[in-house]
């Protein structure tokens, strides 16, 4: 509640950051039964959400004063990348 970064906290975030994980696993299981028109937006999402857990981590877990984002060039690589992958898809 103080907006201090403790080892409390840090083990809390990890925990939070893996739980996140599994549900973007689990996501994208289900990205392939989608329309093809809805998957390059829900792939591109997933991915870029993982990227922002990625930048909590970086930050040391401090999300209380630094913002954790994915920066212009990280997206602008990613779209492409999202939109060849949910290409291929069945």
């Amino acid at each position: 509640f103080r907006g201090k970064v403790t080892g409390k906290w840090r083990r809390f975030m990890k925990g939070q950051i893996q739980r996140a994980r599994l549900f973007f696993d689990e996501a994208e299981k289900g990205v392939t039964h989608l329309d093809s028109a809805s998957r390059w937006p829900v792939l591109a999402s997933l991915w870029l959400y993982r990227q922002i857990l990625d930048a909590i981590e970086a930050n040391d877990y401090n999300n209380f004063t630094k913002r954790a984002y994915v920066g212009k060039a990280k997206k602008l690589l990613s779209l492409p990348l999202a939109y060849a992958r949910a290409a291929v898809a069945p």
